[in-house]
């Protein structure tokens, strides 16, 4: 075969392997609109919010996820009573472990400040698998008791499946079950 000939078939080999997979966080990046049904430990209805996140890359290999939580009344949003939310946390990958913990951003104007679990700070991680994304809060309460919080967005036709856990002293006391539409 020519050289031209082997440029040809080259060509054609690197035009038909197909596009290298995405993981499972590129999957689940974007911007995310919903609705949720917030549930005391009996299942029984306490309000209803909107939901609006973003997940989205950082630093390459990591991700941030921004969150509003807008609780209802009576099903509207424009009345007194209504409470807004809002977060931001950062997840990094955790050094030779197959998960994400989260990352405090050191700033130039500030003293570092060290997180303190045994003083009420949370400590939060992050995995993500072929079933979603699932964050974690973990705080020990001034009186001794801990609080798990347990996030999961699992994906779905329409965008995700949403299921929240407040769990005190392994006692679920409020659930959150939801979906949002992927808007970008």
């Amino acid at each position: 075969m020519d050289r031209r000939g082997l440029l040809a078939t080259a060509a054609c080999a690197l035009l038909a392997r197909p596009a290298a997979a995405r993981s499972p966080l590129e999957e689940l990046l974007g911007v995310y609109v919903g609705t949720a049904r917030v549930e005391d430990g009996e299942g029984r209805l306490v309000e209803e919010r909107d939901l609006d996140f973003t997940i989205e890359l950082f630093r390459r290999t990591g991700f941030r996820l921004r969150t509003i939580s807008v609780s209802l009344v009576d099903g509207r949003r424009d009345v007194p009573g209504v409470a807004r939310r809002e977060g931001e946390v950062v997840f990094v990958p955790a050094r030779g472990r197959p998960y994400f913990v989260e990352f405090r951003d050191p700033s130039l104007f500030r003293p570092r400040e060290e997180l303190q679990p045994m003083a009420g700070d949370p400590v939060r991680w992050a995995v993500v698998d072929g079933e979603g994304l699932h964050t974690y809060a973990f705080v020990l309460l001034e009186d001794g008791r801990f609080e798990l919080q347990e996030a999961h967005r699992a994906p779905i036709a329409e965008g995700l499946a949403l299921r929240f856990l407040r769990n005190l002293d392994g006692v679920v006391v409020r659930r959150v079950i939801g979906r949002a539409v992927r808007v970008r």
